[in-house]
């Protein structure tokens, strides 16, 4: 079994939080459970032909493919059951060769105004006006996209009358940290196979189509496990910022490979002078385009402690018989001359009893 957590979401499902408080239960039997149900997880869908270590590109973040959440005025589809339709028109144009997690929701706040302002700053209109004032706003969210596969999306959409256009989530926006808030996850795609959960009290060996998407009439088989496994590991989360009072997601991340958790933003970061020249030499080419090829290594120390706490950690390891913790963090570094920024991976080893992340390379 794969021993890397690619991810564990306690942001949307409180399950993990809750047991802990009612129960009263410590680091340690956390960690016990976390490892459990991780193991069962892959144990269940093994037992339906899908190996968890072929879904990892569904799962993390990647620095070199696209994000995006496609919106639709579900008003003018003229059926209750707007997401079917929707669903009907994008499943023709997914890449059947690929992995990828789907988001879905309606695009709700307490602001109506400060939403549409979000949106008016960062959709791609696929026509003018963008959509009106009392528009009802609807959104499928999409990871690991090619470049090429977005263009054909928002092209083939923009066929369809209620499609608006789409708010690019690649990068850090206000309008990727609204869709955050908002949105929730739907299914899994690997290939020509569509994982989902089913209710808990149905047993794994079932496979339920709980969205009612026409899957089967375009070639795909839905597989569905218990919501219990599928909602904490096999669920993506849209990067952003760990926010004071929402640190619990990567506590239980942490708990996962460890007994002892302690906050990100409270152990110092570790660069060593040979990690430091190894980076220089055989990471050049990644630093120069970030533009920080230059930085001594205690000014890259500075970056890397900055951005601790600008996104989730994912790729969780743990290895006994090496006493070594691990995780990744992805960071987006601004250029200097402007334009998009650049998008770097920080392996780190959490090593809490020195209060220390090691760095161990940027890729």
């Amino acid at each position: 079994m794969e021993p890397t957590i690619f991810t564990l979401n306690a942001r949307e499902n409180i399950l993990l939080e809750v047991a802990r408080d009612y129960f009263s239960l410590t680091n340690p039997v956390i960690h016990r459970e976390i490892q459990a149900i991780h193991f069962a997880t892959q144990q269940i869908l093994a037992s339906k032909g899908i190996y968890y270590t072929d879904l990892r590109s569904g799962l993390v973040p990647s620095t070199d493919r696209h994000e995006a959440g496609f919106v639709f005025d579900s008003g003018c589809i003229g059926s209750s059951l707007y997401g079917v339709e929707v669903a009907r028109v994008i499943l023709p144009f997914l890449d059947k060769r690929t992995t990828q997690s789907v988001l879905c929701g309606d695009l709700l706040g307490d602001s109506k105004d400060q939403i549409f302002k979000i949106l008016n700053k960062s959709l791609v209109p696929v026509r003018s006006p963008v959509f009106n004032r009392d528009a009802s706003l609807y959104c499928v969210y999409i990871n690991n996209l090619s470049e090429s596969v977005l263009e054909r999306l928002h092209k083939e959409l923009a066929k369809f009358p209620a499609y608006i256009g789409f708010i690019p989530a690649t990068f850090a926006s206000q309008a990727k940290i609204y869709l955050s808030t908002t949105l929730t996850p739907n299914f899994l795609k690997h290939n020509s196979q569509v994982i989902m959960g089913h209710e808990d009290d149905v047993p794994n060996e079932k496979n339920l189509n709980m969205t009612g998407y026409p899957f089967e009439d375009f070639g795909y088989k839905v597989i569905s496990l218990q919501s219990s496994y599928f909602d904490l590991f096999l669920t993506y989360k849209i990067e952003r910022s760990v926010h004071p009072g929402f640190e619990i997601d990567t506590e239980m991340a942490l708990n996962a490979i460890s007994d002892h958790v302690l906050p990100l933003t409270d152990c110092t970061v570790l660069l060593e002078e040979a990690k430091y020249g190894y980076l220089q030499s055989e990471k050049l080419s990644k630093l120069q385009k970030a533009g920080i090829a230059e930085l001594d290594q205690i000014d890259l120390v500075e970056l890397i402690q900055s951005k601790i706490a600008a996104n989730y950690i994912y790729n969780l390891f743990y290895s006994e018989e090496y006493n070594v913790i691990k995780f990744n963090l992805m960071l987006e570094v601004p250029r200097r001359e402007g334009g998009y920024p650049t998008r770097l991976t920080a392996a780190l080893e959490y090593m809490p009893q020195q209060k220390t992340l090691r760095v161990i390379t940027l890729f």
